[in-house]
């Protein structure tokens, strides 16, 4: 978790300077955000451990909150702090084993920005961002205590885009947000079932109000 600061106040130092060197406004945006993930957990990975399915092949449906700040070096070209975080509670099961599920997913990346021309009020962007995701998979059983505990911090990216629709010199509204949100997991091992590299295929979709 000390690496996951560590490398979040690198990207917002980073943005910090873009800004110092640009002459454009900067802008941010926070709103609402809902994440589909897979669990990084499947049937297939537990046949080893005698278990012959779970519920958790199914995707998390997450919601949560998503904020960025943008710094232009030109009037189309700047560069992208974004931070995201995501929630889900959820009945589960391992065979005959009824579970809690609790998934918390983190999101800190940055990259180039690229805002399109428009004589309308309609702004539409794209950009690629990079960075880490910060994963917590928690079972509980349904009786009390403790199942297995998933967590790892995994190279992840953002990659896509949205339109802003501007009210006025300082207001948007970001009326859409979408981002395709590969999170690569590493080998690890989790109470003795060895899960093998794999690349969760995250979708992710924010609206909300940018500040210019």
């Amino acid at each position: 978790m000390k690496r996951f600061a560590f490398f979040g106040l690198l990207l917002f130092s980073t943005y910090g300077y873009a800004n110092a060197q640009s002459d454009n406004k900067p802008e941010f945006f926070g709103g609402y955000s809902y994440e589909s993930a897979d669990s990084g957990i499947k049937s297939t990975n537990l046949q080893s451990a005698g278990i012959s399915s779970t519920s958790l092949d199914k995707r998390f449906n997450l919601n949560g909150f998503n904020v960025s700040g943008a710094a232009y070096f030109k009037k189309h070209l700047g560069v992208v702090v974004d931070f995201s975080a995501h929630f889900k509670s959820r009945d589960d099961f391992f065979d005959s084993i009824a579970t809690r599920s609790k998934m918390s997913l983190y999101n800190i990346t940055a990259g180039p920005q690229y805002r399109f021309s428009s004589k309308s009020r309609f702004t539409p962007f794209t950009h690629a961002l990079a960075g880490i995701a910060r994963r917590n998979l928690r079972e509980t059983l349904i009786g009390g205590g403790d199942y297995a505990t998933d967590r790892n911090t995994s190279f992840a990216l953002n990659l896509g885009g949205g339109v802003d629709y501007k009210l006025n010199d300082r207001f948007a509204l970001r009326l859409f947000q979408f981002d395709y949100n590969p999170i690569f997991l590493r080998r690890r091992t989790i109470n003795t079932i060895t899960f093998p590299d794999q690349t969760l295929n995250g979708i992710r979709i924010s609206a909300g109000i940018v500040i210019k």
